[in-house]
């Protein structure tokens, strides 16, 4: 293998896309978020594609490089010849020069440099006339090419701007197998850096999946079910708010209603909560946010409405949370029973100053536990 195959940027390229699977063995060690596999496998692509088209295909076989040896050797000749003869190149410029010839006098004796030397340069020669009446008279044909300005157009085209990219960059010159050698790297380079892209966004999706349960991990929370959240990272049967919180109370509940969880707020007070809370962005596909007024609402109803993932529900006085409490503890005894489970997450948010007792939490814990209910206990510690 020829190391001129790839340029600086195609192994650098190479060595991205190997970073990404060591990421992913390494990410629990080093709690790596998982869209930096997904970046380098992006820029392995970007960088493997900037060296296929500006380095692997320059590559030409050896026998060419004969050719422009032999230019080169051409071209080198000729300046030197004119560097030589630069004192002696011709005052005038004949019709029948080409913008290179420069050494007319190279080969005059000293008669006819006398005679050109002794030309009026002032005056016109007659042959330039009758090359002007000529012209005018061409100006006034009327086919397309003179219509549409052809002749103009085509004597002001610079050479420079017909060059290609191609002709700008020197090739680069190997032998045939190191040629084809190169070519084959280089398509294996673009397919590995797709597989990267691919596995980084596998990658991606298990870290957000595995982090969706964590309070302290979390990020972005989407509407998914909850069978498939809680398959790669159960959701606590029982978890403390940590002190200092990451959210506040409205947050934390905006926070699982977008996370497509139904809940009931037990709290001091409800007044600063809105009716509704959006599960997409800001507004869109909101869910109910009931506030519970003694009298008006069965405990029931907010039971199946929790069950079936309906609407949310938030309640404010003491003696309404206690009966609530011991209600949606029998029903989930009776569910456990009938080994019956919710298609989401339910939370009961305890933000009340009423410590829960520490056998009450174990109870719950038992009947919440195969019933996908949890306990998110917000301003207390258990007494």
């Amino acid at each position: 293998m020829n190391l001129n195959s790839f340029s600086i940027i195609g192994y650098l390229s190479v060595l991205l896309w190997l970073a990404v699977p060591l990421l992913w063995l390494f990410r629990h060690r080093f709690a790596l978020p998982g869209w930096l596999s997904l970046a380098l496998a992006i820029c392995a692509l970007g960088l493997a594609k900037i060296n296929s088209s500006y380095h692997v295909n320059r590559i030409q076989v050896e026998k060419a490089e004969n050719i422009v040896n032999q230019l080169d050797a051409a071209a080198k000749k000729r300046k030197n010849v004119e560097e030589a003869r630069g004192s002696e190149v011709a005052d005038i410029r004949f019709a029948e020069d080409g913008n290179n010839d420069f050494i007319d006098k190279g080969g005059m004796d000293d008669a006819d440099r006398k005679y050109v030397d002794g030309l009026d340069k002032t005056k016109e020669p007659e042959w330039k006339g009758k090359k002007k009446k000529r012209g005018e008279t061409d100006a006034e044909s009327d086919d397309l090419e003179d219509a549409i300005g052809g002749k103009e157009v085509i004597s002001g085209v610079k050479s420079d701007s017909l060059k290609t990219e191609e002709e700008k960059r020197p090739p680069i010159f190997m032998s045939q197998a190191h040629k084809t050698t190169a070519n084959h790297l280089d398509g294996l380079n673009l397919n590995a850096s797709r597989i990267a892209i691919l596995l980084g966004f596998i990658i991606l999706i298990v870290d957000y999946l595995s982090r969706a349960n964590s309070y302290a991990r979390a990020f972005f929370p989407l509407p998914l079910p909850a069978l498939l959240i809680n398959s790669f990272n159960p959701f606590p049967v029982v978890a403390h708010r940590p002190n200092p919180p990451r959210r506040t109370l409205p947050e934390e509940l905006a926070w699982l209603a977008k996370r497509g969880d139904v809940f009931v707020c037990f709290t001091k007070d409800a007044s600063g909560l809105p009716d509704s809370l959006p599960r997409i962005g800001k507004k869109l596909a909101p869910i109910d946010l009931i506030h519970v007024v003694s009298g008006r609402v069965s405990d029931e109803l907010i039971f199946e409405s929790l069950w079936y993932g309906r609407s949310c529900f938030v309640v404010d006085d003491l003696d309404r949370i206690n009966s609530l409490f011991g209600s949606i503890y029998q029903q989930l005894e009776q569910r456990k029973k009938a080994r019956a489970r919710s298609r989401f997450n339910v939370h009961i948010v305890w933000n009340i100053d009423q410590a829960l007792h520490e056998d009450d939490i174990a109870d719950f814990e038992i009947f919440a536990r195969t019933t996908g209910f949890s306990l998110f206990i917000c301003n207390d510690t258990p007494s």
